[in-house]
């Protein structure tokens, strides 16, 4: 069995317990570590290669955030 398998075994069993889980505490703790897991589970079966389209995208996303200043410069006085 292979890391990724692993884990979403892992992934699978936490959610049959989170499931029957009745005490708040455990549920939530649960919930978290299925969380993390999902996300290594998200990172792992990304393809490896990203399009032309999604890396202009991310470009395109880092350059487009206002920070906010330009509303003050228009101000007068």
């Amino acid at each position: 069995m292979g890391r990724v398998d692993d884990l979403r075994s892992d992934y699978d069993r936490l959610g049959l317990i989170l499931a029957s889980e009745e005490d708040g505490s455990k549920a939530a703790a649960v919930a978290r570590e299925r969380r993390m897991i999902g996300e290594l589970l998200e990172a792992l079966e990304a393809p490896a290669e990203v399009t032309v389209v999604d890396q202009l995208e991310s470009r395109r996303r880092t350059r487009t955030k206002d920070s906010g200043s330009s509303s003050r410069r228009r101000k007068s006085g």
